[in-house]
């Protein structure tokens, strides 16, 4: 997995301000909670599930805690991934390994917490579609067990399975085309995703329930004087789309053409003295999520994260067990670059929207 979010309680063990104070405690007992974080994405090869304890003591103060790498790891549990078909019937077992992250190339952000060991669960291998992959975590001291189930959203580039326009439809060569930038104008991005023919997990066709869309800017800053450039970017994030109603359809997000100038705006801010813009080509990222990871992130909405949330612990989990919480799910995500008209370049090149900019072309016409 090339990105590792966490959930609350994880989140809270692991990358709290600095600015706490000392004063911080917890208001029940010292307590052992499983706290488990996976994302599987069938585009990565090396699989991580991250495993904690939560630690809630107290007698202690919850940063002193958090020292002490012993308080958050377990050291006696048994990890397994069992690969069960859509029919049910149990094909394999893969166990996992712990490993240190910092070594496998994804190290802790320095703060009040412990950096090392920084470890997590791995397994290797393609991921496949037609199989449910349910995770198995087993105490040894304490005899409990813990489960869950993720399906596979598959990433595969075609018509027939995940299909975006802009990226797929080589043939017509579509191009962001936004010159009109009157309220009324948008820019359609559609896609598709359609799950194999014989998926049936929980009742569903899909394993896809929400999308998220990106359009990255890219430009560069060139300074008439110097002859220096700097390439930049910016994210612009299109935001969820609820996939329930479009199973196995086309869905389109319409974003209007007054956004797309308001965000090239946002991104550039005003240009330093002696500096011009030269656009590049945008990257179109989409991700999708499971139902389990759109019910999550519709929780995390309503209670706010952090200290400043109504509750410390998350109150979606789809981990089965007596004393455990945390997300195991699966995403997928396709990206691929997308060419802005000529019309467009001019149009913002004599907008006053991003006037202030100084774009006066491209890098690639």
């Amino acid at each position: 997995m090339k990105k590792i979010i966490l959930p609350l309680l994880v989140l809270m063990a692991l990358s709290i301000l600095p600015s706490c104070s000392e004063k911080f405690s917890v208001a029940a007992p010292y307590k052992s909670i499983t706290v488990v974080y996976g994302l599987l994405d069938k585009s990565d090869t090396a699989h991580y599930i991250r495993i904690q304890k939560a630690f809630l003591d107290d007698a202690k103060s919850a940063l002193a805690m958090a020292k002490e790498a012993d308080s958050s790891f377990f050291n006696n549990i048994n990890v397994k991934i069992k690969r069960i078909s859509m029919s049910g019937n149990l094909l394999d077992t893969i166990h996992l390994n712990r490993v240190d992250l910092t070594a496998e190339g994804y190290p802790k952000e320095a703060g009040t917490f412990f950096n090392s060991p920084n470890y997590a669960y791995k397994f290797k291998g393609a991921l496949n579609a037609n199989y449910i992959y349910r995770i198995v975590v087993s105490n040894a001291a304490t005899g409990e067990v813990d489960s869950a189930e993720a399906p596979i959203i598959d990433n595969t580039a075609a018509l027939s399975s995940f299909y975006i326009y802009y990226i797929d439809d080589t043939a017509s060569n579509p191009q962001f085309e936004f010159a009109n930038n009157s309220p009324y104008q948008k820019t359609e991005i559609i896609s598709r995703y359609l799950a194999a023919s014989n998926y049936n997990y929980n009742g569903g066709a899909t394993p896809a329930m929400v999308a998220q869309a990106f359009i990255r800017f890219h430009w560069v800053d060139s300074n008439i004087v110097t002859g220096l450039i700097a390439s930049k970017s910016y994210d612009y994030n299109l935001g969820y789309k609820d996939l329930s109603s479009f199973q196995n359809k086309f869905f389109t997000y319409q974003v209007p053409n007054t956004d797309m100038y308001n965000a090239i705006n946002t991104a550039m801010v005003r240009a330093p003295e002696n500096t011009v813009r030269l656009m590049d080509r945008c990257e179109l990222l989409m991700y999708l999520g499971t139902e389990d990871f759109y019910n999550y992130i519709k929780v995390e909405a309503l209670q706010g994260t952090g200290l400043t949330g109504n509750e410390i612990q998350p109150t979606f989990t789809n981990l089965k067990g007596a004393n455990v919480l945390g997300l195991y799910t699966s995403r997928c995500m396709r990206k691929g670059y997308v060419t802005i008209t000529n019309n467009t370049i001019q149009a913002l090149k004599i907008s006053d929207v991003v006037a202030a900019q100084r774009i006066v072309g491209t890098v690639y016409h």
